[in-house]
């Protein structure tokens, strides 16, 4: 019997003696691996993104809107909610830490005669503080808004740095509306394109930039307790405004249900990706087979001398196994530093950019990604291992 030794000096010599044959072998392997890992890299990364963006808003939180401004974007006047809305909310949530108005509106600003366009936001008086703490906002300088600010505002990071050409200082004071505000604080990058280019503004100067009179807000903001079953305060509320089934007028959504909502369609790309890959696997299988079919051939001699010094079939079958098996290792682990190299890149591009991708390498994915494919392409070796263990000895030497 072959120890372990002489088998693994006999599979290395085998597969470095023929470099270019086994490079393109693994082709398929590396292609199928790269294009699987790169995908679930990014799109891990982009999920990650998403839920920080998400989770800054607050987890356990539930924003109802007008139904007609559910698309996205600050509301109107036209479809803004009321405090009449916030009662009725009130009537129907339990288990909640507080609920308030808040408002959204674009405003354009003007700072050193350059004018540009910001969303602005701000919190009823009495919950500022709770907000602000609630979706993690802390100070790179200056100070917060507090409840009942006046003529103040607060940068997000990127609005303060790079909004304008040139970068707003704590004490400046910039125009909006005719009037002109003094900055207080600039707000610690967060890697939140929401956060990162607002501004906090106090609720009664917001209401009336944007022309809102005091009974109306832009959206109702809900804090829950944990352990607050959100899906049944969300159905509450929807049957509470939502009078007329025929005829929606506000629409409820959570940040948690948004993040399940776009992981559900990285699954679905992901199953695609997958099945993509897999047919470039399959492909790299085949090479294997045939490169194992084409070494029987070429190595007929070679088997014969090692059965008539003693060599059994089933060493001679792990030996076509084990070479299989390295194949797929190396296809594994080149297309996976490949793929995490180049989303790593891609990462560190879109950071700059401003936008915060994070790309992990994790242990456990590398390990499962080597092992499956080993298994894979030793499956695939099986047949040519067993028909090169079957090869007669005694027949092959009697020809030479």
């Amino acid at each position: 019997m072959i120890s372990l030794s002489d088998l693994y000096n006999l599979v290395s010599k085998n597969i470095l003696e023929k470099k270019k044959r086994t490079f393109l072998t693994i082709s398929g392997i590396i292609i199928g691996i790269f294009t699987f890992t790169f995908f679930i890299f990014v799109s891990q990364g982009l999920s990650n993104a998403i839920s920080e963006q998400f989770s800054s808003l607050g987890v356990n939180v539930l924003m109802v809107q007008s139904a007609n401004n559910a698309q996205g974007g600050p509301a109107g006047i036209t479809n803004a909610l009321t405090q009449t809305d916030i009662t009725k909310v009130k009537q129907v949530v339990r288990g909640y830490d507080y609920i308030t108005g808040q408002l959204f509106y674009p405003a354009q600003y003007e700072y050193a005669r350059q004018k540009e366009i910001f969303t602005t936001i701000s919190w009823e008086n009495e919950y500022v503080d709770k907000v602000q703490k609630e979706l993690n906002i802390e100070l790179d300088e200056g100070r917060g808004l507090k409840s009942g600010d006046s003529g103040i505002i607060v940068l997000g990071n990127k609005a303060a740095n790079e909004g304008f050409d040139k970068k707003v200082s704590i004490g400046t004071s910039i125009k909006v509306g005719g009037k002109s505000f003094r900055v207080v604080g600039i707000i610690k990058a967060k890697g939140d394109l929401f956060i990162d280019n607002s501004i906090v503004m106090g609720f009664k100067d917001l209401q009336n930039l944007a022309g809102y009179d005091n009974n109306q807000v832009s959206v109702i903001r809900i804090s829950l307790l944990e352990g607050t079953d959100a899906t049944l305060m969300q159905s509450k509320i929807e049957k509470k405004l939502n009078k007329n089934s025929d005829e929606k007028v506000i629409d409820v959504t959570s940040p948690k249900q948004q993040i399940e909502q776009f992981d559900q369609i990285l699954g679905v790309l992901n199953l695609i990706i997958g099945f993509v890959s897999s047919i470039a696997l399959f492909v790299g299988g085949i090479n294997v087979m045939n490169t194992m079919y084409s070494n029987i051939i070429e190595r007929v001699n070679e088997i014969s001398v090692m059965k008539a010094l003693g060599a059994t079939r089933g060493d001679i079958r792990n030996i076509f196994l084990l070479e299989s098996g390295a194949l797929g290792f190396f296809g594994a682990f080149i297309g996976f530093f490949l793929s995490l190299g180049l989303a790593k890149l891609l990462g560190i591009v879109l950071t700059n950019l401003g936008y915060n991708v994070p790309i992990y390498f994790e242990i456990a994915f590398f390990l499962k990604i080597i092992i499956v494919t080993v298994l894979f392409t030793m499956l695939f070796g099986t047949y040519p291992a067993l028909k090169a263990a079957k090869i007669n000895p005694a027949d092959n030497l009697r020809d030479d």
